[in-house]
């Protein structure tokens, strides 16, 4: 909820951004959600254009939206977004009576100004038809100008005035003309439109203007030319004024096409954004914040991630940084980890660090040290983190690379103690050393989804006796954490522990309790990096 300090008036904000130095420029918004991601992009004010609310109504940009349904929507901007918007009021719904009444609902609403344009009503877009298109007598428009003006009930109310007349084929005298009288009748900014692919005509516009008002702009045509030669010309304004939602529009088509190809959505979730990042733009951590006050709950599910390795064999990458910070795709693997985590609503995050520990220091964790890291092993890491060992906890090795659904999986298991397992068995044809498992029951279909236990873990399984390979991801919850807990205790305790790593606590809960482990089975689309070839190919995941 925005605070008393911040309801300073958008009018106002919007008549700095028209009055400041330079030229300034606004983004369109066409529903709280894009106004919440322009406004976190660092532009400072909002373009509501009448082309793509009705839109994302289904109607035709021809005066079909009514004002009830116009105001709905800004009041839901203005009550979210802290930038002031400039409202795209056509013709102002009808004659100056309905002009005046709008701009009095806007103020009420705390939009910044409106720009009207000096066609009939009803209007019809500018881009459709343009040269049979009808342009209102100049003086009726004054007056509607001056009427409005009269109504507004916030001093810095921005009343900007479009001419159509480059648009319909006249010529910048034409312009020049129309424009010069809205300002006298009150307009506090004129906008100029053109159709034209290139500047020419608005510069031309511009070189005889008499700067008696800003000049605001709208280059959908000409959208190739520099801001810097906007600003040389004294454009005061750029409204870029569809590109929110027409972005939308082609992610939209390509995740449908992908689908009805495809019948998956599995290779689509680390393209496109997170569910999780829809609550941080609608403020769910603001509830969750609530909740912690007032409902006192602790967060769902936790994490530890073990990344105290610099990984052997890769001295040139792990030189000044431990295994998991090494970069994939411009991003450290761990990140990348923790981005998917947080994704999947896992946010009280542990890293146990040892190697270079200076060089691991993401934000928003909490950090244990393993300064024994060589000598102790992982589960002397493991153990450092034990009173992170609680409620419901993902343990991960921080070298994994995954896509997220892996992860998804593992958090819809609804067993005690859940890990992941490959059963493609592509490391025995490559001989790396891996965590091997034996699973009940026979090896799995594409996608099997039955359950599986876990029997047997551990590098020295045989070939006949592996199932597949454990990835290095696992879950507990409930019992299954406290279970968990003193089997690390047990396998600790035992002779040659700095030499045992997660996967003999693994073992040793199958080899208490055959049902101990649930299994569930993924093939590829992981990797672990342990050498150059694995940086190479974590690229692809």
């Amino acid at each position: 909820m925005k605070q008393t300090s911040d309801l300073e008036s958008n009018s106002l904000k919007l008549r700095e951004l028209l009055e400041g130095p330079g030229v300034a420029q606004i983004l369109e918004a066409h529903n709280a959600l894009s106004a919440t991601i322009v406004e976190e992009a660092g532009i400072k004010g909002l373009w509501a254009s009448s082309l793509t609310l009705s839109s994302t109504a289904g109607l035709r940009d021809n005066s079909e939206l009514t004002m009830t349904e116009v105001l709905d929507t800004l009041e839901s901007i203005t009550t979210k977004a802290n930038i002031p918007i400039l409202f795209d009021g056509d013709t102002g719904y009808g004659q100056f009576s309905h002009f005046q009444q709008l701009v009095r609902k806007l103020c009420m609403r705390r939009v910044g100004g409106v720009c009207i344009e000096d066609k009939v009503f009803p209007k019809t877009n500018s881009f459709l038809r343009s040269e049979g298109q009808e342009l209102a007598p100049t003086e009726e428009f004054a007056g509607k100008i001056r009427a409005g003006k009269d109504a507004q009930t916030d001093p810095n109310f921005i009343v900007a005035a479009r001419t159509e007349a480059l648009i319909v084929g006249l010529d910048t005298a034409a312009a020049i003309d129309r424009a010069e009288r809205y300002v006298e009748a009150g307009a506090d900014a004129v906008l100029i439109h053109s159709k034209q692919r290139n500047f020419s005509e608005v510069q031309d516009f511009m070189a005889k203007w008499s700067g008696r008002a800003p000049v605001i702009i709208v280059p959908t045509t000409y959208y190739a030319t520099p801001i810097e030669v906007f600003e040389q010309a004294g454009i005061s304004l750029v409204i870029w004024a569809n590109h929110m939602l027409r972005a939308g529009i082609g992610a939209m088509q390509n995740v449908a096409e992908h689908i009805v190809e495809r019948g998956t959505a599995r290779d689509l979730e680390d393209s496109i954004a997170p569910v999780k990042e829809i609550f941080r733009l609608q403020d769910a951590d603001g509830l969750l914040e609530g909740e912690k006050v007032y409902l006192k709950q602790e967060a769902a599910c936790s994490a530890i991630v073990l990344a105290a390795s610099r990984g052997s064999g890769m001295d040139e990458l792990t030189k000044d940084c431990p295994k998991a910070m090494i970069p994939i795709g411009g991003k450290p693997a761990i990140e990348k980890m923790l981005q998917s985590m947080r994704a999947e609503g896992v946010r009280d995050i542990s890293i146990v660090r040892g190697y270079k520990p200076e060089a691991l220091n993401p934000s928003g964790v909490t950090l244990f040290d393993n300064s024994e890291w060589a000598s102790n092993g992982e589960l002397g890491s493991l153990s450092l983190a034990k009173s992170a060992l609680k409620g419901e906890v993902v343990l991960a090795y921080g070298d994994v690379i995954f896509k997220r659904y892996i992860l998804h999986l593992l958090l819809s298991s609804d067993a005690p103690i859940t890990i992941i397992v490959d059963s493609s068995r592509s490391f025995i044809e490559e001989g790396r050393t891996v965590d091997r498992v034996h699973v009940a029951g026979p090896p799995p279909s594409l996608y099997e989804e039955s359950e599986n236990w876990l029997e047997a873990a551990g590098s020295d399984l045989t070939e006949d006796k592996t199932t597949g390979e454990w990835i290095g991801m696992l879950r507990t919850r409930g019992e299954g954490t406290e279970l968990f807990r003193a089997a690390l205790d047990e396998v600790c305790a035992g002779p040659g522990s700095d030499q045992k790593d997660v996967c003999a606590v693994l073992h040793h809960l199958a080899q208490q309790d055959p049902r101990s482990v649930r299994v569930i089975y993924v093939q590829g689309d992981w990797v672990d990096i342990n050498s150059l070839a694995d940086v190479v190919r974590s690229g692809d995941v």
